[in-house]
């Protein structure tokens, strides 16, 4: 193929290309993430794809209604994570009618499975049970929640010391000789999910030397569905794209950035010769497949 003649079209639709936050324009810079591998100037020529990644939250849990500390632990939707996921389900936005995802991941936690099958229509009625689907929806760890420790299983407000003692009071224990779930940090969190999008680049990049076409011009998007959880997914922007946020993002009352249970935010990855990539905010927290009232309730974290 004409790889130099793609290039050179390419380079013109990455130089006007910009992002969507809140529905509103925003300036994108895309090089964040600078390469510190020695190559040749041919090394560092973008390949004719990227990656669109569609970050999207689960239903709202009954943990979550409880503002229990859930982690990797799990807690089943409520009627109205139900129900607000089937409004997913019914806009062509995200259901993947209209818009054709390459892939489908989830996290491997119940509460985000159940909900990809929803969004997806892969789950029948409300019963729980899967429908024929030509949809293949991919379970991967990497997507699952930070664990939280001894917090996990225990009300917000207690403190991770707080946590441990009241599980060594259950545990009727006066020392540290108690089990406590894993603790994860947030670039441990990270790694995994840069480790996935290393999967997917591979992947792509392998299914474009195969499929690609002299006459194609235009970079090729690979859109990826990604259902996955809010601090991960939360970790995840401040990771790649804290820069790019615009001043005003809506917060949580504790100060965080608000992930609504079933928001999307879309975030573009640019690969390179090299290996490396740079990612770009396309959208942030959007709920626009979502009605006004489905959007009300409590900033979840």
């Amino acid at each position: 193929m004409n790889y130099l003649s793609i290039l050179v079209a390419y380079l013109v639709v990455l130089s006007i290309r910009v992002g969507i936050a809140i529905g509103q324009e925003v300036d994108i810079k895309t090089d964040t993430k600078p390469s510190t591998i020695e190559s040749s100037d041919d090394d560092q020529l973008p390949l004719p794809f990227f990656i669109r990644l569609h970050l999207i939250r689960h239903g709202e849990t009954h943990a979550n209604v409880q503002n229990i500390v859930l982690g990797q632990g799990d807690s089943p939707l409520t009627e109205n994570g139900v129900n607000v996921a089937r409004l997913a389900a019914a806009s062509d936005l995200i259901n993947g009618k209209t818009l054709k995802y390459w892939r489908h991941y989830c996290s491997d936690l119940k509460r985000a499975y159940r909900t990809a099958k929803i969004v997806l229509g892969i789950e029948k009625d409300n019963s729980n049970e899967e429908t024929s689907s030509d949809i293949n929806l991919i379970v991967d760890s990497r997507l699952r929640e930070l664990a939280k420790g001894p917090r996990e299983g225990y009300l917000k407000k207690y403190t991770h010391e707080e946590a441990i003692e009241l599980r060594r009071k259950e545990a009727g224990v006066i020392d540290n000789n108690i089990s406590v779930p894993k603790l994860e940090s947030l670039d441990d969190a990270y790694a995994r999910v840069v480790h996935w999008i290393d999967s997917i680049i591979a992947d792509a990049s392998e299914d474009y030397d195969k499929t690609c076409d002299e006459d194609d011009v235009e970079p090729r998007i690979y859109d990826v569905f990604a259902l996955s959880h809010s601090a991960l997914i939360r970790t995840v922007i401040h990771k790649m794209v804290d820069h790019q946020l615009p001043v005003d993002f809506d917060k949580t009352k504790e100060g965080s950035l608000r992930i609504p249970n079933l928001s999307r935010t879309i975030i573009d990855i640019q690969p390179y010769k090299s290996k490396r990539w740079t990612p770009s905010l396309n959208r942030l927290t959007d709920v626009s497949h979502l009605n006004d009232a489905a959007n009300s309730g409590p900033p979840y974290l």
